[in-house]
């Protein structure tokens, strides 16, 4: 395949929260030991283009191919390319991990914006015996089809992984609402909280504020020599989160029994059916 131009960059997954603001230029592809330049359009598009050129290509349809690329630390990039003639251009990227997430769900349909069809789709879900409802990316478009146009919820544990940059970590429940008093707010969160996208206005996407506790905790090293944090994280209602951040803050040493809080992009790999 050739590649010839990027289309857009608009499903760049970006920061998030007041934390990305002040945050080491960083990107959610490094969360998962990719080195993709995010900060300039020319840097941004050789580095994909590296990428794309030693990938495994899945045919989405007879103009569109989906290009992947994945680590032995289960990171993945999903990059999306449309054919124009006799050349393939490029249309967006997207990171995904493989990890130890189970987040039981009830998936309630399938939302997308069909200018980004066939390669970017959304789960529309509810979890925890409070229904909340939240957008999860899916990492694989081709498992779209079986959310189309549902009968009937339908009930499935999800590996679901939240991207985020400079997470605030504390030791105890304690060190949790000290942070939260210094904050002045009326109201005080409890250390699992969970905010999906759209719940305080109208903007709805694949992204989260929330709370939980660390239950494991490393930082991963890949063949390349990229590295990476890697938590598991017990969440509202019970279930597990794989969250993922560059290793770039030398004073974030994430531990098991530890809380964990932030702003997320999320991410979730389909178990197969059956």
């Amino acid at each position: 395949m050739r590649f010839v131009s990027l289309a857009s960059l608009a499903a760049l997954s970006c920061a998030v929260g007041a934390a990305a603001q002040t945050a080491p230029q960083t990107s959610n592809f490094a969360s998962v030991g990719f080195d993709v330049a995010t900060g300039d359009h020319d840097a941004f598009q050789g580095s994909v283009l590296d990428l794309a050129k030693d990938c495994t290509p899945i045919r989405l349809d007879k103009d569109d191919v989906v290009c992947l690329r994945q680590k032995d630390n289960g990171g993945q990039i999903w990059i999306g390319l449309r054919r124009t003639g006799e050349t393939y251009e490029f249309i967006t990227a997207n990171p995904a991990y493989i990890g130890k997430s189970a987040f039981p769900v009830r998936v309630q349909g399938l939302e997308y914006d069909p200018s980004w069809e066939p390669f970017e789709y959304r789960l529309a879900v509810t979890f925890s015996e409070y229904d909340i409802p939240v957008l999860i990316e899916l990492a694989d478009p081709r498992e779209a089809e079986r959310f189309r146009d549902l009968a009937e919820p339908v009930d499935l544990t999800l590996d679901v992984t939240a991207f985020t940059f400079n997470p605030e970590i504390f030791e105890t429940e304690e060190d949790f609402a000290k942070a939260q008093r210094k904050l002045g707010e009326d109201v005080a969160y409890t250390s699992n909280y969970f905010i999906p996208s759209g719940l305080f206005g109208n903007q709805t996407s694949s992204r989260a504020t929330f709370g939980g506790e660390i239950l494991e905790a490393e930082r991963v090293r890949t063949q390349d020599g990229a590295s990476h944090w890697r938590t598991l994280v017990r969440v509202q209602g019970g279930g597990t989160v794989n969250v993922v951040f560059d290793d770039i803050w030398p004073d974030l040493k994430p531990k098991p029994g530890h809380l964990i809080s932030g702003a997320f992009w999320l991410s979730a790999q389909v178990p197969a059916e059956g």
